[in-house]
């Protein structure tokens, strides 16, 4: 199992150990003797950026840094751009959806996981437009857009409690994957 993720503490929970000292591995999904498998975990990870965890983020998860860092990026993306742009996140293919969990000595778990999302940021009308920064040169080349739809692709841990009580977010790390959108019309002949 590899993954790489930035806890939010170096202090990991206690894993459970065999009769031969390796960790135990569990299912992550499909497992009844938890209270939320990977693809519940996946879900809520979303809906943190999506919704500011109004759906089920709030409701799965725990008051976590890792979970406050994902529901302020919903709310700082939401009032960036004022009355001049919107923008929105979703989910999207996860080509990543293996998971990964090792049970922990309270008979919980700690499952690593993966989830994709994006982030459309759009103007509000014509004759407003989205420069690309630095980081977006390589997929948008400079070009000043009416929207970017940016991708990102994103490893996740958590600790989920074996009786049915909220999960908690202990670290997370996202990328961006991808970007594109249309340019503004006095550069679509040049695009």
């Amino acid at each position: 199992m590899v993954s790489v993720v930035d806890l939010d503490s170096q202090k990991l929970p206690d894993v459970a150990l065999d009769h031969e000292g390796y960790a135990t591995a569990v299912a992550a999904t499909d497992n009844k003797q938890l209270a939320a498998d990977a693809d519940m975990l996946r879900t809520a990870v979303l809906d943190n950026f999506a919704t500011g965890g109004t759906n089920t983020g709030t409701k799965v998860f725990a008051s976590t840094e890792a979970s406050k860092r994902q529901i302020k990026v919903h709310s700082d993306a939401a009032t960036r751009f004022g009355d001049k742009g919107t923008s929105v996140f979703d989910g999207a293919d996860n080509r990543f959806t293996d998971a990964y969990a090792l049970k922990t000595a309270d008979g919980g778990a700690l499952i690593l996981f993966s989830h994709t999302h994006t982030q459309t940021d759009a103007v509000a009308h014509s004759g407003l437009q989205i420069n690309p920064g630095k980081g977006d040169r390589a997929w948008l080349h400079g070009v000043p857009r009416t929207s970017i739809r940016y991708t990102f692709v994103c490893n996740d841990a958590a600790t989920v409690p074996a009786k049915a009580e909220p999960s908690r977010l202990i670290g997370y790390t996202c990328a961006r994957t991808d970007a594109s959108g249309p340019p503004v019309a006095s550069w679509s002949h040049r695009a």
